[in-house]
């Protein structure tokens, strides 16, 4: 009698305990995301101080060449004003395959940027400089890839301009990639960390994103 006590203390201390270490892991990742994503954004603004107010090019906008022929990325761009890159261009909550793919290509990263600011389209408004920006603090700038995608040195940077649905959503960014346990079919289960222009970060649950799709309204879009 007495050990099938202790045998069924141990099994509810343990269901309460698995799921608090995997909340706390969640937290962890959910914080070290966000910080990594201040540091890019502190950098993109030490970038555009030394630039004129310009921001740094895409693989799209220059080939990804750099003036000595060499591939460079945006995220490598920034290198002077970040420190250690490879310390903040892996998402902590990103599937270990896609952290160990990341690591290994240089140039490569968890997070993309918003196409409207970086790589806006012939005869589009030209926002790629951040004196051109009319609410930087309320502008979405760089978004945490979805799984779905597969990285490469040419896919850097969101598609905001078509997010009028939460599938287009949903094909560009993770917008539950800090969640504990699987996927939710409906994608709603958990939230994600979003940079805005002014250098600021905001975690913005799931519902929430879709909830503004869903009214009309496109998150990526550049306030006016």
């Amino acid at each position: 009698m007495e050990l099938l006590t202790v045998i069924a203390v141990i099994g509810v201390l343990a269901a309460i305990a698995i799921p608090a270490i995997g909340h706390a892991r969640v937290a962890a990742n959910r914080s070290q995301c966000a910080s990594n994503m201040r540091q890019i954004g502190l950098a993109l603004l030490g970038y555009a101080a030394d630039h004129r107010g310009a921001l740094p090019p895409t693989t799209h906008t220059t080939a990804g060449l750099g003036i000595d022929g060499r591939y460079e990325s945006w995220i490598y761009k920034l290198s002077p004003y970040l420190g250690d890159t490879d310390a903040v261009r892996i998402c902590p909550a990103d599937r270990e395959e896609r952290q160990k793919r990341i690591r290994e290509n240089d140039g490569l990263t968890s997070y993309v940027l918003n196409d409207l600011i970086f790589d806006p389209e012939d005869g589009a408004p030209a926002y790629n400089n951040t004196r051109a920006i009319p609410h930087p603090s309320r502008t979405m700038t760089l978004f945490v890839v979805s799984d779905d995608r597969t990285i490469n040195r040419g896919w850097d940077h969101a598609h905001c301009g078509d997010w009028n649905s939460w599938p287009a959503i949903l094909a560009d960014i993770e917008p539950d990639r800090h969640r504990a346990g699987d996927r939710a079919a409906n994608r709603l289960k958990g939230s994600a960390n979003y940079l805005f222009i002014d250098g600021h970060v905001e975690n913005i649950d799931a519902r929430e994103m879709k909830a503004r799709v869903d009214s009309g309204r496109n998150p990526g879009a550049i306030p006016q």
